[in-house]
C-alpha cells in the first residue's frame, strides 16, 4: 500500500472541490489517482457542476487540462473552472475540516446516495424556495431561512441549514440529514419532527448528522 503522504486528497467546499497533490508526484500518477477517486464516486459527481482548486504541486496549463478531462471522462462531472491555490492566498471557500473530509463523510455521501435517484443543487437555496424530490437531495451551498427541502430519501447539505428540511418524506425512517452546520427552523425525518437548539448565527463549521434512533430524531457529530 502506498504511503498516505503519496496519496492525492479530495476536500469538499461550499462551491466545489479542493485537490491536494503531493509535491513530488509524477503527472501520470496524479492522473491515475484522480481517475480512480472520481470513478469510485461517480454517482456523487455525475451531473454536478464544480469549481476545482488544487494545492501542493503546481501543474502546467496542459496538465491542468488533462486533469479536468480525466475527471469528466471518469465521472460525468462538469468542471466550471480550475485554479491553483497560492500558499500566501488563503481560499475564500469554507473548507470542511480534515476529520470529516475522509471516509466518514464519503460513506454518507457515496454509500447512502447510491441507493436511489439524486438531485444536485448548486449554490444557496434562498428564502421562499420550496424543493420537492423523490429521492436524495444534495445542496452544494447553504439553505437559507424561509426555504424548504422535502425529499423521500436523504438530504445532504454542503453548507449551513437554516430553513426547513424533511428527509424520508414518504415515511422512510432510515433517511438521514447531514450538513456542515445544522440550524434548521424545523427538521423532519419521516413522521418525526424536531427543532435544533438555537445557536449564534455565525459561520462556525460543526458537521452533524440527524437520524432516527429508538423512535426519535438524534443529532450527533458527523463521523462519530
Amino acid at each position: 500500500m502506498e504511503n498516505a503522504k503519496n496519496q492525492i486528497t479530495f476536500k469538499g467546499t461550499a462551491d466545489g472541490l479542493v485537490i491536494i497533490i503531493p509535491e513530488e508526484m509524477e503527472t501520470k500518477h496524479i492522473l491515475e489517482q484522480v481517475a480512480l477517486k472520481v470513478k469510485a464516486a461517480e454517482k456523487f459527481f455525475r451531473g454536478a457542476k464544480l469549481k476545482v482548486m488544487y494545492r501542493g504541486k503546481k501543474l502546467t496549463e496542459e496538465e491542468e487540462e488533462m486533469l479536468v478531462q480525466m475527471m469528466i471522462l471518469n465521472s460525468g462531472v462538469t468542471v466550471e473552472s480550475i485554479r491553483y491555490d497560492e500558499p500566501e492566498q488563503p481560499p475564500q471557500e469554507r473548507e470542511m475540516p480534515s476529520k470529516i473530509s475522509g471516509m466518514p463523510i464519503r460513506k454518507i455521501f457515496f454509500k447512502e446516495l447510491e441507493e436511489g435517484p439524486c438531485k444536485f443543487i448548486k449554490g444557496t437555496v434562498r428564502g421562499g424556495t420550496r424543493i420537492l424530490f423523490e429521492g436524495n437531495v444534495v445542496v452544494l451551498g447553504d439553505v437559507n431561512p424561509g426555504s424548504e427541502i422535502v425529499a423521500s430519501g436523504n438530504v445532504v447539505i454542503m453548507g449551513k441549514i437554516r430553513g426547513m428540511v424533511h428527509a424520508g418524506a414518504d415515511g422512510n425512517r432510515n433517511a438521514v440529514v447531514a450538513a456542515l452546520r445544522l440550524c434548521p427552523t424545523q427538521l423532519r425525518i419521516a413522521d418525526l419532527i424536531t427543532r435544533c437548539p438555537e445557536t449564534d448565527d455565525d459561520d462556525t463549521i460543526l458537521p452533524e448528522i440527524a437520524s432516527v434512533k429508538e423512535g426519535a430524531i438524534y443529532v450527533e457529530p458527523l463521523g462519530k
